[in-house]
């Protein structure tokens, strides 16, 4: 039985349903777009490290913003949630998809303005959306099935992943590393698979229920935000969680914009080791996601994210010494693991750390935090990796000590999410 004409109706299966097509569809679209979006401004736009510090803090700070303009947008109009992630969601990876379009400007400086310009409205609609996905999802999924729910979603995601990797190795073994044919015929794909997962992404329907209960937050300003924020984290653990997940990202992202050029330019790698490398992270995570939950159920969340970020922490050093294709592809093999765990936890404990009512608040707080610190971080890592001897091994061993450091951090201040419904 589908949606019917009874506006007080809700197939909550359908929906499911439906959110298990798009977010494949999305992310077969998304991750050829993004994987390549560093090879391409090597490639094709000829940046250098710089311009890639600058094109990771546009990546990176955009989110931030779109977090920010996002909570005010949905608190404000928070019954039209749905058509909220809609309308951004297409905007975010049909965007993405279209970045390829920028070679086709003649004037370089107008051709880099326009790849930025797109990858910050990309990036920025994304956020927005994320909120918007974020705070209907929860509605949409009980929290009892939310471990097995959103590992199989995951576990979809990542094989969709792959296999959009997989096909941009087959194009970039046929027609060469650094082809400008190759790049446009991933991108024409990318849109392609844009489009399809923007149709399944408007079949989804939101619960009228929850939709018609939802209480009013206040004004969306900053200082309301800011308000309510100190509320909030009255609540136990959560200024903990957050500040953990601040503190590791940043750590995470003082090498954000120099993986590709160092693969590149130190270790001898090209677009066939990139691509390799991303479909290795996939193929693990699709494989790995549906046990995690099973992991989590037994152990807890509290120990299991610890033992992430412990887990996660030497991988800077060992990507140094990974020298050939083989060797990164196991160093991938070691990280997928332990990130898929983290993608599962953070998603969960964004979702169910906090009260329904605020949820898009702390959604945005994370949100824009995390990526305004990632940004700084990218361009300290930028500088220090193109200004001194040795640069890039500096940025990728301070990444891996300040990972440690906030690790021993989580075994004492990171909070227990109870994920079981209380009767």
């Amino acid at each position: 039985m589908s949606i019917d004409n009874n506006r007080g109706y809700f197939n909550r299966e359908y929906s499911l349903k439906m959110w298990m097509f798009e977010s494949p569809t999305y992310n077969f679209s998304i991750s050829l777009s993004t994987s390549l979006v560093q090879p391409l401004g090597i490639r094709i736009l000829g940046m250098d490290i710089a311009l890639l510090g600058v094109l990771t803090a546009v990546q990176l700070s955009f989110v931030g913003f779109g977090a920010i303009i996002g909570t005010s947008i949905i608190l404000r109009y928070r019954y039209f949630r749905k058509k909220l992630w809609l309308f951004f969601g297409a905007i975010n990876r049909i965007g993405w998809a279209s970045i390829i379009f920028a070679d086709l400007v003649p004037s370089y400086s107008a051709k880099l303005l326009t790849f930025y310009s797109a990858v910050a409205v990309s990036q920025m609609s994304g956020a927005i959306a994320g909120i918007a996905a974020g705070d209907v999802g929860a509605d949409i999924v009980t929290r009892d099935r939310a471990p097995k729910f959103f590992g199989r979603l995951n576990s979809l995601n990542n094989m969709a992943s792959l296999i959009s990797l997989a096909a941009s190795i087959v194009v970039f073994l046929y027609l060469g590393g650094g082809s400008r044919d190759a790049y446009w015929v991933l991108y024409i794909l990318s849109l392609v698979a844009a489009i399809i997962s923007t149709i399944f992404l408007k079949m989804i329907r939101d619960d009228p229920g929850v939709v018609a209960a939802l209480k009013p937050v206040g004004s969306a300003g900053l200082m309301n935000l800011v308000s309510i924020y100190r509320d909030m984290a009255r609540s136990r653990g959560v200024k903990e969680y957050i500040l953990i997940i601040l503190l590791y990202t940043v750590a995470v992202n003082f090498p954000a914009s120099i993986w590709n050029y160092y693969l590149i330019y130190s270790i001898g790698g090209d677009e066939v080791w990139i691509t390799s490398k991303m479909a290795t992270v996939y193929l693990v995570k699709a494989l790995i996601l549906g046990i995690w939950p099973f992991i989590v159920d037994r152990y807890g969340t509290r120990i299991i994210f610890t033992t992430t970020l412990v887990m996660i922490s030497p991988i800077p050093i060992l990507f140094m010494v990974a020298r050939s294709l083989a060797s990164q592809i196991l160093l991938e093999i070691y990280s997928s693991v332990w990130w898929s765990s983290w993608d599962l936890l953070t998603g969960l404990y964004n979702l169910y750390l906090f009260p329904r009512d605020v949820r898009p608040i702390a959604l945005s707080i994370i949100v824009f935090s995390t990526n305004m610190g990632a940004s700084s971080a990218s361009i300290i890592g930028s500088i220090i990796s193109s200004s001194i001897p040795y640069g890039s091994e500096i940025t990728f061993t301070l990444s891996a000590l300040s990972r440690a450091l906030v690790s021993l951090l989580a075994f004492k201040k990171l909070p227990l999410l109870d994920l079981k419904i209380k009767q």
